[in-house]
């Protein structure tokens, strides 16, 4: 009886979605793995401020019920020329996912362990994501971004601001989860397991903001 109803929740909830598609015009577009950028003679290199740099991210089920918080980063560098981004990468530590949006210490406990468990990010298994610049610009990048071990090479939004300590850059974009394997149940054919991971939309956004000095 248990497991009847848990299946016409959850297809409710894919009804839901079926009718009401989340626009994914925001969505990054997914390359081949690119190379490094170089930086140029030119160019100024300034270190990542990981305590004042900040990543923070939002997921959505198909309900319209979101969840936001943030991950650390580990350390990281940007090259830049005249205030265009040349180069640079930063690493994420994907142990230190946190909800932001919730008082309930328990409520937060138990979504910030599913989200680390093997159903999603898998941590103990992929405790780094990291971003690496493939081609600098002024207002738009590229680069590659690994999640659980998967490069794939994305071009996002970037705003700089050189500062008297350095250079500030900031960037909001939106990607696909299954392109880097995030799916509950981790590849699993179950029928309760897929049913669940389309209960959940297909976007993670993510807002960074990097601060660095020379």
């Amino acid at each position: 009886m248990k497991k009847t109803l848990l299946i016409l929740t959850v297809s409710t909830g894919l009804l839901f979605a079926a009718c009401g598609n989340p626009d994914k015009g925001n969505t990054v577009d997914t390359e081949t793995e690119g190379e490094a950028a170089e930086a140029t003679v030119e160019s100024v290199s300034y270190a990542i401020n990981t305590e004042s740099s900040t990543v923070q991210w939002t997921g959505r089920k198909v309900l319209d019920d979101s969840h936001t918080g943030t991950i650390n980063i580990t350390d990281g560098s940007l090259t830049a020329k005249e205030g265009v981004i040349e180069s640079g990468s930063f690493t994420i530590d994907m142990k230190s996912f946190t909800e932001t949006d919730n008082d309930n210490e328990e409520m937060v406990g138990k979504l910030v362990g599913h989200l680390m468990s093997a159903d999603f990010f898998n941590v103990d298994t992929f405790p780094t994501a990291k971003f690496e610049v493939t081609e600098g610009g002024a207002d738009m990048i590229k680069g590659n971004l690994t999640i659980k071990d998967i490069t794939k090479q994305i071009e996002i939004p970037v705003t700089t601001e050189m500062t008297d300590a350095g250079l500030n850059a900031s960037s909001e974009f939106t990607i696909n989860r299954n392109d880097w394997g995030v799916t509950w149940g981790n590849g699993s054919t179950h029928k309760i397991d897929f049913l669940k991971d389309n209960v959940i939309k297909d976007e993670i956004e993510f807002s960074v903001n990097l601060v660095a000095t020379k």
